[in-house]
């Protein structure tokens, strides 16, 4: 049997609710996007310890024709 190539993509959401106190609703989540972005630019970091329940996991695979 011949053996096709597929791509496969994946996508992982993560879901978190977070308490901040703002004088706008987009202020804050400017805030909590800026904090999230700078903390996930490190390199040693485990994006796990940041959220209490497991990613929803959705994956979707297309034949790679190359």
């Amino acid at each position: 049997m011949k053996r096709k190539k597929y791509k496969v993509k994946v996508k992982l959401i993560f879901e978190t609710a977070m308490d901040h106190e703002q004088t706008s609703m987009k202020r804050a989540e400017a805030d909590v996007n800026r904090v999230l972005t700078d903390y996930l630019k490190g390199k040693k970091i485990n994006i796990l310890n940041l959220f209490d329940t497991p990613p929803h996991i959705i994956v979707k695979a297309e034949k790679y024709d190359r």
